[in-house]
């Protein structure tokens, strides 16, 4: 297992008539999550994996869907796993 979390935001441009069949579709892709689509033919997902590669490769599947006409990286992030583990500390400022 890697000791890293990669985690990429997009939006998947596809032709109106594709919509169901492409969100159908991205729904199979591990790691991935469907957040949204709108008529117009756009969804919105995320993508984790271990690498950036291995992101990478299935942003590539999901460009060759039929019907998908863009993929726009929108955010991508990179996280070591011990890091996700430690507590977060909020300073008191005071106004």
């Amino acid at each position: 297992m890697s000791d890293e979390l990669h985690i990429a935001s997009l939006v998947v441009h596809v032709a109106p008539a594709s919509l169901t069949g492409v969100a159908q579709a991205v729904i199979g892709v591990d790691g991935l999550v469907l957040h949204g689509t709108h008529p117009s033919g756009k969804l919105v997902v995320t993508l984790e994996g271990p690498s950036a590669a291995s992101v990478l490769d299935r942003i590539s599947n999901i460009q060759h869907l039929e019907g998908v006409i863009n993929v726009s990286l929108v955010y991508q992030h990179a996280e070591a796993w011990h890091s996700l583990h430690q507590e977060v500390k909020h300073e008191q400022h005071k106004a």
